[in-house]
């Protein structure tokens, strides 16, 4: 077995959704390339329909497909750019434009419901009204006659119907931050849309309904792409069906008046019948797509994609007995790394979790900060930790409070608080390391993205014990990213407080802190990042700069916040190695 390198990582082959046909006996799934090819917008995908022994029944090959679904008659239903394909068994797509960019698609008795978004064409003045002019994505309906427009000036989110009902997450805005202020509405088409519940300042998603009754996840959450919380069951009236678990739940499914649910304990998963308790499956490591897992379920079968710290990710069908897919058979060669869940107490007395990946205690040690912060760092066989090992490093990723896995408590312990007693979990974390034996050295290294990459830059301004921080897309400024940021809500809500009363805002900001930073620094940004603006790291390179402490900052071209095109995740790697293993 040879060590994990980056070009595995960008050889993995990533599981992003996986359904069954009605019949429980053919699986779909779209699979997706790992990076986007040089100036490519989208990345290139496959859909493919199995057999119950992952024969291939047909395939389609695309570019951003995306919103699979299964027809009555068991073909494959999914999105491609303004097109709706349909892709049955003998492997002859039919496509229907529909004039617009969709976003996803189900049925509603047996017809094609979806949402889109008009593109508005554009002319030689194409000056417009920040915040005026934004487009709806609303729903509608295809039938034999055409297209009938459901909603109107109503932000859908996501949708699920049944028996000519449609619930949905909705917002009366249209702006990405407007997702934090979203609502569940009931439609019946041709009616106006009733609000039925209102989660106040929590965030809903997973929305889903077997006619009779809706269900959906609820808690404080940090952004669309990450979905995890607590299980609202509404049938007339709204209660919460999982209160005071110390799990926290990533999917549900309605069905034969069963609630079944994927529930994360401290990144064991666990797909149960709330209604008998009944574990139907159960394993340690990751369910995709990996900040928002997923399951599905028809006919006594279910399916999801999954790895194991020992196991890269396949598909895996339950139904007489356990199959599963050969996607990503070619990384059978590569050596799995040993996982750890380790547990600490905080000083305040919160008990903490976190991941610690080892070889030997005495090699130097990566700190690796998830984003979010309602996320969470896991283990599987092959990720963005993994490989660090691959090059001699160790690994531990704290989930600190504020974190998924422990339950809605856990997750909104930080509320009022980012980067706070959250980043004081981290340093807890790894004095527990040290105390205990787990680890044997004093070069410990601190990166991660995003809320992460927050966390990197507050820890070159709270703490001096790291030899250098990799900081990529975080927050230096929180009052002038809230100005400039397209989830202006999202950190009024979790920071709890107004931006221009400044004091609080200050108080977190990294560049706001009284500290003379000594920690050398890498930061890495992408230049058209809309959720947090590239701005933030012009001011905190120029801050560090300017204070005498080492930085150094790359800057991606076309990269949004996130790195995907192929050369730029080699990049970020192999500097990230490169910076760390010269201090």
């Amino acid at each position: 077995m040879r060590d994990q390198t980056v070009d595995d990582i960008l050889g993995l082959r990533n599981i992003e959704e996986v359904k069954i046909a009605q019949n429980g006996k053919i699986v779909g799934t779209i699979v997706s390339d790992n990076f986007r090819e040089y100036r490519k917008k989208e990345f290139r995908k496959i859909v493919y329909m199995f057999d119950e022994k992952f024969n291939i029944l047909a395939r389609y090959d695309g570019y951003g497909l995306h919103s699979l679904s299964f027809s009555d008659d068991g073909s494959a239903v999914f999105a491609e750019g303004n097109e709706i394909v349909v892709l049955s068994q003998s492997g002859m797509p039919v496509k229907y434009d529909t004039g617009m960019k969709v976003s996803s698609i189900s049925f509603m008795s047996g017809k094609p419901l979806f949402t889109g978004t008009m593109e508005t064409k554009k002319k030689e003045d194409d000056a417009y009204f920040f915040e005026e002019e934004d487009p709806f994505t609303n729903l509608y309906l295809m039938d034999s006659s055409g297209i009938k427009k459901i909603t109107d000036n109503l932000q859908i989110w996501e949708f699920s119907s049944s028996d000519g009902v449609i619930y949905t997450v909705a917002s009366k805005c249209p702006q990405e931050s407007c997702w934090y202020a979203s609502k569940v509405y009931r439609i019946v088409p041709g009616k106006d849309p009733e609000i039925i519940y209102d989660p106040g300042k929590r965030q809903i998603g997973k929305i889903t309904t077997d006619g009779k009754r809706s269900a959906f996840l609820e808690s404080v959450m940090s952004d669309r792409g990450v979905i995890s919380g607590d299980i609202i069951l509404y049938d007339g009236s709204a209660r919460n069906i999982t209160e005071g678990s110390t799990s926290s739940y990533s999917h549900v499914i309605l069905c034969d008046n069963a609630v079944f649910a994927l529930e994360n304990d401290r990144t064991t998963f666990r797909i149960r019948n709330l209604d008998s308790g009944e574990i139907i499956w159960s394993g340690m490591g990751a369910v995709y797509p990996v900040y928002s897992p997923s399951f599905d379920h028809a006919a006594d079968a279910f399916a999801f994609a999954f790895s194991s710290p020992a196991d890269p990710p396949e598909i895996h069908l339950l139904r007489d007995a356990e199959t599963k897919s050969s996607i990503n058979s070619h990384l059978d060669g590569v050596s799995p790394y040993p996982a750890e869940i380790v547990e600490w107490k905080a000083k305040d007395g919160e008990d903490l979790y976190g991941i610690l990946r080892l070889i030997d205690p005495k090699n130097p040690l990566i700190v690796y900060i998830h984003g979010g912060p309602t996320s969470f760092s896991y283990a599987s066989f092959l990720d963005r930790t993994s490989i660090y090992l691959g090059y001699g490093f160790n690994v531990f990723a704290p989930n600190y409070r504020g974190s998924v896995g422990k339950g809605r408590r856990y997750a909104e312990l930080n509320v009022g608080d980012l980067g706070g007693k959250d980043f004081d979990d981290v340093i807890s974390g790894i004095e527990f390391l040290k105390n205990t034996g787990k680890i044997a050295t004093d070069r410990i290294y601190i990166t991660g993205g995003s809320y992460g990459g927050y966390m990197s830059a507050l820890a070159v301004m709270k703490t001096d014990i790291f030899r250098a921080s990799v900081s990529l897309f975080g927050i230096s400024d929180w009052v002038s990213f809230h100005g400039v940021s397209n989830l202006h809500l999202w950190d009024r809500l979790h920071m709890d407080a107004d931006p221009w009363a400044f004091k609080k805002y200050d108080e977190y900001s990294p560049i706001r802190i009284m500290h003379e930073p000594k920690t050398p620094t890498l930061l890495m940004h992408g230049i058209k990042d809309p959720y947090v603006p590239i701005g933030q790291y012009y001011e905190f390179y120029r801050f560090l700069k300017e204070k005498n402490c080492e930085v150094r900052m790359i800057v991606f071209p076309r990269e949004g916040h996130g790195f995907t095109e192929k050369e730029h995740i080699r990049r970020q790697y192999m500097e990230t190695i490169r910076f760390m293993k010269d201090h």
